[in-house]
């Protein structure tokens, strides 16, 4: 990435005014486009509404690339329709719209969220959830659980609510480039259509409110349309925490009920609502009273995890033992160069990798990463358990659990405290093209016959690991939701 752009986002602070116009321009010139196609999403396997993915989009990214360069700066850029997805959160309950652009789209937003984080250094969302409850769960812990109130709620249809226009004035006031704030603005209003929607009725999928979720740029936008409430929250005499849309408030009986009084008022003058108390979405409580929040369970002192998330674990692990049962078969006869043995300990690998989770571009995946904060380490011995279990019904390993098998209870912490270790696995430590072979081969992704190049060993080899660590994200910060 050119050194001049990455000056503009780590060096001034929100006290120091950047030159957004000269920004804006630097990072949408073709050179830089170009440059994050290469570095990001030449190997993306997603694919939009235009249905190319990295490899198939290289072959116009030179022309397209410098084209939307040109449209991006003068201020003409439009966005093909987002690519509609829903993701099931559970019975009885609205699936979430996931937006998905298209290869060329996720490089103008990619850019697009790079410039905001310049000009909003202050806004840029560098929490993941589990270090909200570290910091809460050491709080909480100097608190009386008789004396000390806990407000838990969270804001309705959040990202779908945020008022359009609101938002383009309030980013008004720090961006000067009109035709950054065109950009956004065009991003916005861009329609998310289901699969192989015919082009006419494109503008029926069009809305007037909300932010699309799954862009690049949707969490800093959420968090800039927030900053007025977070700042006065904070200044309120209780302990506030937000997180995306999940509220946690603490402190004395008065202070919070004024708290969640001043909260709700400020979000209705903002086009957004707070669940009633009683709901089961809000509750006002004493700490001694468990509660819920991010997925965790409070029932001090003890920290432990929502029944249906740890449900939705073990469901997606039996999902695992389903897929190797009924497309063994299958499996042997694609892959002639594998055999009974060898996919049976693939499946183990494996298995052993989504209990352990992973590290990868210093991020650490998976349930137990996630989970890291909990005190409840017999609910651990009791996953374990449930695991072996499993087993039983595989006669390709006995019918009883392999002595190899990981177990969660070690991986919680190995994760915590030695993830360098090598009980999880750690993916930055693959970067030859002779590593990257060696671990296809040991998966089974590469066949004894095969000749690859270097660069198609990069390219399955990132295919592979997208899949991995996309299994494992779906296991971990995104259940709570």
């Amino acid at each position: 990435m050119a050194s001049a752009v990455a000056s503009f986002v780590l060096g001034p602070s929100p006290a120091d005014p950047i030159d957004d116009k000269a920004v804006f321009i630097a990072m949408f010139s073709p050179t830089e486009l170009k440059a994050v196609f290469k570095e990001v999403f030449a190997s993306t396997t997603g694919k939009g509404v235009d249905r190319l993915n990295g490899f198939q989009f290289s072959k116009t990214a030179e022309i397209s690339l410098t084209l939307a360069s040109t449209k991006c700066i003068e201020g003409h850029y439009r966005f093909s329709p987002f690519l509609e997805l829903l993701k099931t959160k559970g019975r009885d309950k609205t699936p979430r719209l996931i937006s998905i652009p298209t290869v060329r789209d996720r490089i103008v937003l990619h850019q697009l969220n790079r410039f905001l984080a310049a000009v909003y250094p202050d806004r840029v969302p560098k929490n993941v959830a589990s270090t909200y409850v570290r910091s809460i769960s050491a709080d909480l812990k100097t608190k009386s659980p008789t004396d000390t109130w806990i407000c838990s709620t969270d804001i309705k249809t959040f990202y779908d609510s945020i008022q359009r226009d609101r938002l383009l004035t309030v980013l008004g006031k720090r961006v000067t480039s009109l035709n950054a704030l065109k950009l956004i603005g065009h991003a916005l209003e861009t329609p998310t259509v289901p699969k192989n929607t015919r082009r006419a009725k494109h503008k029926d999928f069009r809305t007037s409110l909300g932010v699309p979720q799954g862009l690049a740029i949707s969490n800093i936008l959420a968090s800039i349309y927030m900053q007025d409430v977070d700042d006065a929250m904070r200044t309120m005499g209780v302990a506030y925490y937000r997180y995306v849309d999940d509220v946690l408030m603490y402190g004395d009986h008065d202070s919070i009920q004024k708290a969640y009084r001043s909260l709700r008022v400020r979000l209705n003058r903002r086009g957004l609502g707070l669940h009633p108390v009683g709901s089961g979405k809000s509750n006002l409580q004493p700490l001694a009273i468990p509660f819920g929040y991010l997925g965790y369970i409070f029932d001090w002192p003890l920290i432990s995890v929502r029944d249906t998330t740890t449900e939705r674990l073990l469901q997606s692990i039996a999902a695992k033992f389903s897929d190797y049962t009924h497309n063994k078969a299958r499996r042997l006869e694609r892959f002639k160069y594998l055999t009974p043995d060898r996919l049976r300990d693939i499946f183990l690998l494996e298995l052993n990798e989504r209990i352990t989770g992973a590290i990868s571009q210093k991020k650490r995946y998976g349930w137990i990463a996630y989970f890291n904060q909990i005190s409840d380490l017999k609910l651990l011995w009791r996953l374990d358990k449930a695991i072996e279990d499993m087993f039983k019904r595989l006669p390709d390993f006995g019918g009883k659990a392999p002595a190899n098998l990981k177990r969660l209870q070690r991986a919680y912490f190995e994760m915590k405290f030695n993830p360098d270790g090598g009980y999880v696995r750690n993916y930055d430590k693959i970067t030859s093209r002779v590593e990257m072979l060696a671990f296809l081969t040991e998966r089974g992704r590469v066949g004894p016959e095969e000749a690859l190049t270097d660069e198609q060993i990069k390219d399955r080899y990132e295919k592979y690991l997208y899949h991995v660590l996309a299994a494992m994200h779906k296991d971990e910060g995104l259940v709570y939701g």
